[in-house]
């Protein structure tokens, strides 16, 4: 990584599928600007600027002169940065299985996107249960399997890597929302993942960042 790279990181004003990268960030204590974009009347417009039209989107910038590095997608963007900030696997094996397990954690995530988009109240009533009943399981107990065998704590190989951070974001923020007032998901049913979390959060750059970071509501 140059030190005269800078690094501008796109995203709606809430954590959301960005907040692995900002993690990252956070981790390698980075400093990126953190542009949020409302959900207003000037969205369109933005998003026919996007090389997707989604977000969150990277851009780095060289230094002084030279293009600027426009990357969207972001398991792409989390990829590239944790080679930039000693994430990354250090096997292809190790590599694959961190692709594999981010690819895993995508799946996941359509699920509530489904639920979520959807605008039958009847059939969004069951889409969440669906939720609560089977694919929440299916995907905790599968991680929760994978991180009971690992020797590390972590998902893949002897160190942290950028799909530890993607998983213990978005497992943990999955669990709350599936999960009810008076119980605490990953600590009751599944115990592993839960550890590999509080060792997450509790990496120093990570823990300061989620005490600092804005208040948003998912």
């Amino acid at each position: 990584m140059s030190a005269s790279e800078t690094y501008k990181l796109t995203y709606f004003d809430f954590r959301g599928l960005a907040e692995p990268i900002r993690l990252m960030f956070a981790f390698a204590g980075v400093d990126y600007i953190d542009e949020r974009v409302p959900q207003d009347a000037s969205w369109p417009e933005k998003k026919a600027t996007l090389p997707w039209g989604t977000m969150p989107v990277l851009e780095v910038r060289p230094g002084k002169s030279g293009p600027s590095f426009v990357l969207a997608q972001v398991a792409a963007i989390g990829r590239y940065l944790a080679k930039k900030f000693n994430l990354d696997a250090k096997t292809e094996e190790d590599a694959a299985k961190c692709d594999e397990y981010v690819d895993a954690l995508k799946d996941f995530a359509q699920e509530f996107i489904i639920w979520y988009r959807s605008t039958d109240e009847v059939a969004k009533s069951a889409q969440l249960l669906e939720l609560k009943e089977k694919h929440g399981p299916n995907y905790f107990g599968k991680f929760e399997a994978i991180i009971s065998k690992s020797e590390s704590g972590w998902l893949v190989g002897p160190s942290l890597t950028w799909t530890d951070i993607f998983a213990a974001n978005h497992l943990s923020n999955w669990a709350k929302f599936l999960g009810d007032e008076n119980t605490d998901l990953l600590k009751d049913k599944y115990p592993n993942l839960s550890k590999l979390v509080e060792k997450v959060f509790s990496l120093e750059g990570i823990s300061k960042w989620i005490k600092e970071r804005p208040e948003t509501p998912f």
